[in-house]
């Protein structure tokens, strides 16, 4: 019989010791004394750190994350090599039978993985546990020592931006990021789940937040564009969070002046090199972000839960405790 219980006092430890074991000794270590300090500086939670045991011996792992943009990141089951006795998939399934029962105890309204393409074995476990694939993400970047951006600018494409400022126009942020949303390519399948207000919490919560790198971009007076931008000082790079045309003024040029923006907003402030990420299936925005000299570093597949979709015919493995 499997136990699953959170990783607190004395199961934190060999819980940490699984959850890294794929790492090396000498980078496992440096980093389960990070979790550590997390949890002594209130940063991290234990109780979203679930371990499996079978007769006292931990035979696997789970972690999920609840951001404050209320979105839980869920990290696919790690088994041990010892199994006692049971399939890898029984304790997959228990960890993550668990894992969103928790995600439901929350406010959390959608558990989100990402995942290396390869990595079948887990795609598998998160489908059996009500997670559905839902696209790739491609992750780009663009180093900014290259400045030939700066001769792509379009004169005939005028715009004006302000800056977003909670007291005088959250309000219009959040109707023009809803408003971006009709005719998407990118995630369409979030369409009418959540309005612009939580969309703009949850791009709030996404990293160091400068409301000065955030705007409004107007042609002829009408709000046409949205531009957010985020610092990642740990990589010496700024990431664009989202950037976003209304559906009437799509294919105008607006959106290649709003990256061009944000090429030289991020290089005035001495980030190294800006990020980006597209929905696979959104070409005219691959098109776009190539054109402009943006790379591909990686690929994840995303798959996706929202909350209160457990799978209910799936048979329980597990005897979860406290």
């Amino acid at each position: 019989m499997l136990r699953i219980q959170p990783a607190t006092g004395e199961r934190l430890q060999p819980a940490l010791e699984l959850l890294f074991s794929s790492l090396p000794a000498d980078v496992r270590s440096p980093r389960i004394a990070e979790v550590l300090r997390e949890i002594e500086e209130g940063d991290f939670d234990p109780q979203h750190l679930l371990l499996a045991k079978s007769d006292s011996v931990p035979v696997g792992v789970q972690l999920t994350v609840i951001r404050d943009d209320d979105v839980g990141m869920v990290w696919p089951p790690v088994v041990a090599a010892e199994l006692n006795g049971l399939s890898s998939e029984a304790i997959e399934d228990a960890l993550l039978c668990e894992a969103v029962r928790g995600l439901d105890a929350t406010k959390a309204w959608i558990g989100q993985s990402l995942l290396e393409p390869a990595q079948t074995r887990e795609h598998a476990a998160l489908r059996r546990n009500g997670f559905t694939r839902l696209t790739e993400l491609r992750f780009f970047e663009r180093m900014l020592a290259d400045t030939s951006d700066r001769s792509q600018r379009d004169p005939t494409v005028r715009l004006k931006y302000e800056p977003y400022r909670r007291s005088r126009n959250r309000i219009a942020f959040a109707n023009l990021l809803e408003a971006t949303y009709r005719g998407t390519l990118d995630c369409p399948e979030f369409n009418g789940v959540r309005d612009g207000q939580q969309s703009l919490k949850n791009h709030e919560a996404a990293g160091s937040f400068s409301p000065d790198m955030w705007r409004i971009y107007r042609r002829d007076g009408g709000a046409v564009g949205v531009l957010l931008l985020v610092e990642r000082a740990d990589q010496q790079a700024w990431e664009v969070l989202y950037v976003g045309v209304v559906e009437e003024a799509r294919r105008s040029g607006i959106g290649r002046a709003m990256l061009l923006d944000a090429l030289q907003a991020a290089r005035d402030a001495d980030a190294k090199r800006l990020l980006i990420v597209a929905d696979a299936r959104n070409l005219p925005a691959v098109v776009l972000y190539e054109s402009l000299g943006f790379l591909p570093i990686a690929t994840r597949v995303a798959f996706v839960r929202l909350a209160n979709s457990l799978p209910s015919n799936r048979p329980d493995h597990s005897d979860r405790q406290q």
